[in-house]
């Protein structure tokens, strides 16, 4: 069945070596995000948290000079993040960026969330151990607390092909199978498959009643007619928890027009039986649904999402119900990053936003692919320019000695290339 759920906007967050310069465009979030965004036509805005706590421990320094240094990180990696808009946007992806000082991390991506009201949330997965609730991070936070569904990118993933869609899974819930956020979550998944022509698979785990007494013999003694009577009796009562679940999951997957083939219905606890098909499948995304709880009642209850998310190899999408979360409150006003150069403006018109080649090969802030592709464009509008005059064309004001430096400038950025271990490269062939 077609899928009318539309993604207008998506918040991307990226980490700090995400936006590091001259790293290859080669991480699998980005690459998801311009598929994404080429696919449906969303805007894809990056965003990234900077703050270095080492900051708040210096003594000696007044208010003011610490403002200062808060200000220069965050406008040194808004620089950074430009260019990785830079490169997205020379992929015909519309995009908007923002770099924001402020903590904790996840609390601040959180307020972010609130503010942007973006239809998805997209965040590189971290490798986190699971033990009963008693740590927590990032990834585990955002998906009990986002008010966006959140989708956690596993850089081993190539592409979609394949996803899981765990439904029906709420343990210990005497109700119906399956509910009304069976049903979204489920139309995601739906959504995702056209989107990447993947196939779904429905997978729902059940757990049978659990026998109350000893109901066998032991020890070659006869087995008691009692006993007989009562083995007979749960019997009957798995017979109708298992027919009741592939029921109700079979449905579901019809409505959406879901081959019965694909559905899978497992006895056992959802942490163990959606890896596990996951892994029979070889799934590329689970798609699941999270309950809004706080670590006192992660460790007290049966949950699934900490430990899925731990154990999945592989994208992990979590379809969340709006309005359930609330924005933490920021103990302080967030400062926000300023590129520190235009740089569209830098690549089109670069003697007007330098003062010199050499000031365009010293920046640090900036890939040295960037940087070349500067030099370049000064070098052609000086070549340009004296062709032009060469041809009869009006006498220009032309320092023939800047091209000189161009060619300096150039040979520096090989050498800092060659000392980086990086192969030259051009901006186009650096994209994503």
């Amino acid at each position: 069945m077609t899928h009318k759920t539309k993604i207008k906007k998506v918040l991307v967050v990226l980490s700090p070596d995400l936006i590091r310069p001259d790293k290859p465009m080669e991480s699998a979030l980005i690459r998801r995000a311009i598929s994404l965004a080429k696919i449906t036509g969303c805007e894809l805005e990056l965003f990234h948290v900077c703050y270095d706590g080492s900051l708040d421990y210096r003594l000696f320094e007044s208010d003011v000079d610490l403002r200062r240094e808060r200000e220069l990180l965050t406008d040194h990696q808004a620089t950074q993040l430009a260019e990785v808009a830079t490169r997205l946007k020379n992929e015909s992806v519309s995009v908007r960026h923002e770099v924001r000082c402020d903590s904790p991390r996840t609390d601040a991506i959180l307020r972010k969330i609130a503010q942007a009201k973006p239809d998805l949330v997209m965040k590189q997965a971290r490798e986190h151990s699971y033990f009963l609730g008693l740590s927590t991070n990032t990834d585990w936070d955002l998906a009990r607390k986002s008010p966006a569904n959140l989708w956690l990118v596993n850089e081993e993933v190539d592409d979609i092909d394949r996803i899981i869609a765990a439904v029906g899974n709420k343990t210990g819930d005497p109700g119906d199978v399956t509910t009304a956020s069976d049903y979204d979550l489920l139309r995601t998944a739906g959504l995702f498959g056209d989107i990447f022509e993947a196939a779904i698979y429905p997978v729902n785990a059940y757990q049978l009643p659990v026998a109350d007494g000893m109901i066998a013999g032991v020890g070659g003694m006869a087995i008691p007619p009692q006993s007989i009577d009562r083995l007979q009796d749960r019997q009957k009562e798995q017979e109708v928890v298992v027919k009741k679940h592939s029921g109700a999951v079979r449905a579901l997957a019809q409505y959406f027009g879901i081959p019965k083939a694909n559905v899978y219905t497992r006895e056992g606890h959802p942490n163990d039986v959606i890896p596990d098909v996951a892994s029979k499948v070889d799934a590329h995304m689970i798609v699941m649904g999270a309950n809004s709880i706080n670590r006192l009642e992660r460790l007290v209850n049966s949950v699934t999402v900490e430990p899925v998310i731990s154990d999945a190899n592989c994208d992990v999408m979590v379809v969340r119900e709006r309005g359930l979360s609330s924005v933490p409150d920021a103990p302080k006003t967030p400062s926000y990053g300023i590129p520190q150069y235009d740089l569209q403006h830098a690549i089109t018109d670069p003697e007007a936003a330098f003062e010199s080649p050499q000031e365009v090969a010293n920046i640090s802030e900036l890939s040295i692919a960037l940087r070349n592709r500067i030099l370049q464009a000064w070098e052609y509008d000086i070549r340009a320019q004296m062709a032009e005059e060469n041809e009869g064309g009006p006498v220009k004001d032309i320092d023939v000695n800047v091209l000189d430096e161009v060619c300096s400038a150039r040979e520096l950025l090989k050498m800092k290339s060659k000392t980086a271990g990086e192969r030259p490269r051009t901006l186009s062939s650096a994209s994503a």
